[in-house]
């Protein structure tokens, strides 16, 4: 009975210790939210760094005591199975589940935790992926704005010079070669580009605009090259 009589001593030891393993970490807890408490009273509310790198060292903290727990469990366990099996068979099992029911649940706890601490990484990589992918988009969006402008200008100032070089033959009734110019070309833009973009995906605006004028200098549509052909 002597050999029964250690084991039980032993593992109610090592429940008074894991009682105290989280009575501390009820206690520690218990200050943490006290010291945070009068953190925002006297200095206001922390920042939102501030309170992330509190909580992943508090998370960082309670592994740290988890893994700590668990290695000691293991080595009581190991230290048990060494010594020479002389108890009965009904002490040898006994004893041994209760440390193998402690173990699975300290492994349970662990990996919640691990899983947790992995979805909030998750969260802020996406927060942060998402922050960068707006900002992408608006530089974009604005640098498309500013291209679409100066090659707008481009657009007015090359025909300006084709109607002034008489390239543009026009009916004499026609008094603004120039605004049928532009209109054509708009024309043009506005049904091609969208096949521009369907078959050449992820270019750049200017690039497209630029794809688009060459084609405009061979296209029927052009006023100054059906007047060349002419």
């Amino acid at each position: 009975m002597a050999p029964k009589k250690n084991m039980n001593e032993k593992v109610e030891a090592a429940r008074e210790r894991k009682a105290a393993v989280k009575d501390a970490a009820s206690k520690k807890a218990s200050k943490d939210a006290e010291d945070a408490y009068w953190r925002e009273a006297g200095e206001g509310a922390k920042t939102k760094a501030q309170a992330k790198r509190e909580d992943e060292e508090r998370k960082r903290q309670e592994a740290a005591a988890r893994k700590a727990e668990l290695k000691r469990l293991q080595e009581q366990e190991e230290a048990a199975l060494a010594k020479p099996k002389t108890t009965p068979k009904a002490n040898r099992v006994s004893g041994p589940k209760v440390t193998h029911h402690e173990l699975d649940k300290l492994r349970e706890s662990e990996a919640a935790a691990k899983e947790a601490e992995q979805k909030e990484r998750a969260m802020a990589a996406k927060r942060e992926v998402s922050s960068q992918s707006y900002s992408r988009m608006l530089e974009v969006e604005n640098t498309n704005r500013l291209e679409d402008a100066v090659d707008a200008r481009s657009m007015e100032q090359a025909i300006d010079a084709l109607s002034s070089l008489g390239m543009v033959e026009t009916p004499p009734a026609d008094k603004h070669p120039e605004k049928r110019m532009r209109a054509a070309w708009k024309a043009f833009e506005e049904h091609n580009l969208p096949l521009l973009r369907m078959e050449k995906p992820n270019l750049k605006q200017a690039q497209y605009k630029d794809m688009l004028w060459k084609m405009w200098q061979k296209s029927p549509d052009n006023p100054a090259f059906a007047a060349g052909k002419q």
